[in-house]
Order: structure tokens, then C-alpha cells, then sequence
């Protein structure tokens, strides 16, 4: 007897625990794939999870709400993925920012999304929060993924996973749980041409519509055909965070940039 093809979709009904549910599809198979060196290295989807649930523990330990607002200011690159899907599945708002704003930039955002953290890529990152810190007075928390002569201040990536395996999963599950479509899920902000950017709210329920539109579209491939999508767009852009979430919906491998944007041709070959 032949063992039943996975389903299609997820079939989440908010983004909260849509990286949770791929991983019980799809287990073993390849999310990310991304540069180590000059090597190319895997990690599974059961892999992926359970870096992805510690990070959301350890929000959770650093006292996130539900509701609260959380930054991520970096490149494109896996650990973006990681929080991103950490900070929803505690009903937290992701707010992006473009890893390219400066100071003043990454200022008018966190103050006007009342963010209480910051993730940040590194040191450079984490020292264009701490320039303005004393202007953010809701931010409790900076986290750094490469902790590197970052701030003695901010909490490294690592730190914050291991407060997450104190706790016990069925917490981050109560709050997956605890999601409703109708909740905000990212907070994304204009380009600020005619004046300062302003936050675009955006549901998990908008982006369960957006994600069933572009399957019954065909827009990638899912199941056993799932495709290797090539990301090198800021996940800040409202497009590369789209395809990031139907890439999981559909059990697809992510292949993050290197970082060289020279590079991008060689890579996707």
C-alpha cells in the first residue's frame, strides 16, 4: 500500500502556527538551504522548528505579550526566517526594517510601532538601536544574532533559545492557539517618498487569503514537486516575506543569498 501524499497546504489558518504544522508534514525534508563558507549546508524542517520554538520560548521568558511589537533588523538570511516565525508563534507583531535604514530610520519605526524589542543582525545593527535608545521608551529588549563586539547590552540569539528550553512547548502551543485571523500579524512600513513611512497593518488572516490565492495561482509548486525558491530580497519587502510564508505553506526550500549580490547568478546555477 502507498503511503498518502502530504497535503498541499498547511492548511493554517493563521501564520502563528503555520511553521509548526509544516514541520509535522514535513519532517525531514530541506527548509533552508544557505552558505557556509563556500559550502552549502541544509536544515530540515524539524530542524528549523525546534530552533524556531526556543526562540519563541525565550520571547516568551523576556516577557513578550501577545500583541506586543517586535523588530528584526537584518539581511536575508535563515536566522530572519527563524524570528520571524519565533516572534508570531507568540502572537507578537513582526515589524520589519530594512537592514539598510539608518539610525534616525530605524528610530521612526520602532518608536512608532511601540516596538519592545529589536533583533539585530550584529554589531553594526545593534549599535544604530543603541544610538537612539533613549528615544525608544517601549523597548525593553535589543537581541543580536552575531554577538561580536555588539553592545554588552544586547542579548545574543543563542541566549534567548537557551531560556526557551526552560519552558515547557505546551506554552508556546497555548499561545499559537490563542491567535485568531483577525489579529494583526506584521506591521510593514512605506517606503516614506512623500513623507515619514507609515505602518501598513496586516492580518494573519490577510496573508491565509494572500497564500491560498497564489496556490490556486500556481505561483510555486507543492507537495512532492515542491520547488527551491532562490530568496535574495529584503525580507522586509512585503513580496520576499510573501514567498517566504508560501514557501513553508507548501513545503518548499528556501536558498538564502550568500550576501554578495555578484554572487547571485553563481549561486543560483
Amino acid at each position: 500500500m502507498e503511503a498518502a501524499a502530504p497535503p498541499v497546504t498547511t492548511g493554517s489558518n493563521t501564520m502563528a502556527d503555520l511553521f509548526g504544522r509544516a514541520a509535522a508534514i514535513h519532517g525531514e525534508h530541506t527548509f533552508a538551504r544557505h552558505k557556509a563558507g563556500d559550502e552549502w549546508r541544509d536544515v530540515s524542517y524539524a530542524q528549523a522548528w525546534d530552533t524556531i520554538r526556543e526562540i519563541g520560548l525565550g520571547l516568551i521568558d523576556l516577557g513578550v505579550q501577545g500583541g506586543d511589537r517586535v523588530c528584526i533588523l537584518a539581511n536575508t538570511r535563515p536566522e530572519w526566517s527563524f524570528c520571524d516565525f519565533g516572534a508570531a508563534s507568540t502572537g507578537a507583531v513582526v515589524v520589519p526594517i530594512y537592514q539598510t535604514n539608518s539610525p534616525k530610520e530605524c528610530e521612526w519605526v520602532a518608536a512608532n510601532s511601540e516596538a519592545v524589542a529589536v533583533i539585530a543582525e550584529n554589531a553594526d545593527q545593534v549599535a544604530k538601536i543603541v544610538e537612539v535608545r533613549e528615544n525608544l521608551p517601549n523597548l525593553r529588549h535589543i537581541i543580536v544574532m552575531e554577538p561580536k563586539g555588539a553592545d554588552a547590552g544586547a542579548i545574543p540569539l543563542d541566549d534567548v533559545r537557551a531560556r526557551g528550553r526552560g519552558h515547557d512547548a505546551a506554552e508556546l502551543q497555548a499561545r499559537m492557539d490563542a491567535v485568531k485571523p483577525d489579529d494583526p500579524f506584521t506591521f510593514i512600513y512605506t517606503s516614506g517618498t512623500t513623507g515619514p513611512p507609515k505602518g501598513c497593518v496586516l492580518t494573519h488572516g490577510n496573508y491565509r487569503s494572500m497564500l491560498d490565492m497564489c496556490t490556486s495561482l500556481g505561483v510555486l509548486r507543492g507537495g512532492a514537486e515542491a520547488d527551491v525558491t532562490y530568496l535574495f530580497l529584503p525580507l522586509a519587502h512585503s513580496f520576499a516575506l510573501l514567498i517566504q510564508l508560501l514557501a513553508v505553506d507548501l513545503g518548499g526550500t528556501i536558498a538564502y543569498f550568500g550576501g554578495d549580490t555578484k554572487q547571485i547568478i553563481p549561486e543560483i546555477g
